[in-house]
């Protein structure tokens, strides 16, 4: 097996990888205490306007860290294809990490829009803001399904190329099955498994941020495994 050292576009990648992880957790710290959907419609609403200017910001982060996110994942399907490019995995990858990105663009924008319309126009809809404060957080919950299918199908075409040691497609399968699970209990009642709870987001949250790490490292590094005759030339160019 040769490696992947003349690709300096996956080391790139791998270093957008990293950085969608760190604005990523910049942006949650700077949105403070948020509180939980199951807190009064007042707390929320007291929340979002006290918190306004705080909140716009994390989303300009988090727009930033979905952008830095996609450009990770084409450079991970691109390792893939250049691996084996008669394979489907790869583009699957790739719609993958875009339809990813694509729900978290449209839940970010959503939430910037709501939050300040609703503090802009507080006397009319503040009394409404616990509603799609509480939307969002659902349909973050359930866009876990998304990253499950994503990181599924990563560890499909990780077992098939070997560009990622076989032990990071389970890392990715573990990642997948958490997502999916947090997603299935969207319904539940507990409160440990209420949609904003650390066992549905914190834990699955942090061993997604570690895969992408640990890949972008790998990236970086561009010491991935390819055939012994070379990646061949995609689309016959």
């Amino acid at each position: 097996m040769k490696t992947m050292k003349q690709s300096h576009e996956l080391r790139w990648g791998g270093i957008a990888g990293i950085a969608a992880v760190v604005v990523a957790i910049i942006g949650r710290i700077v949105m403070g205490n948020a509180p939980s959907v199951a807190e009064s419609a007042s707390s929320i609403a007291g929340y979002l306007f006290e918190y306004r200017t705080q909140v716009m910001a994390a989303s300009v982060l988090y727009g930033i860290a979905t952008m830095l996110f996609l450009w990770f994942g084409v450079a991970l399907a691109t390792a893939f294809r250049r691996a084996d490019d008669t394979s489907d995995t790869p583009a699957l990858v790739l719609a993958g990490y875009i339809l990813v990105s694509t729900i978290m663009f449209i839940g970010v924008a959503i939430f910037a829009g709501l939050t300040y319309a609703i503090t802009t126009h507080r006397g009319a809809l503040m009394a409404l803001a616990a509603g799609p404060y509480t939307a969002l957080t659902v349909m973050n919950m359930i866009a876990g399904i998304a990253v499950a299918a994503t990181f599924a199908v990563t560890a499909a075409a990780i077992m098939h190329t070997r560009v990622l040691p076989m032990w990071m497609a389970w890392f990715a399968i573990v990642v997948a099955a958490l997502k999916l699970l947090t997603a299935l209990g969207v319904g539940s009642t507990a409160r440990a498994l209420a949609p904003d709870a650390p066992l549905m987001v914190v834990v699955p949250g942090v061993l997604l941020a570690v895969w992408v790490l640990v890949a972008s490292y790998m990236l970086i590094r561009e010491h991935l495994p390819m055939p012994a005759a070379g990646a061949r030339p995609v689309m016959g160019h």
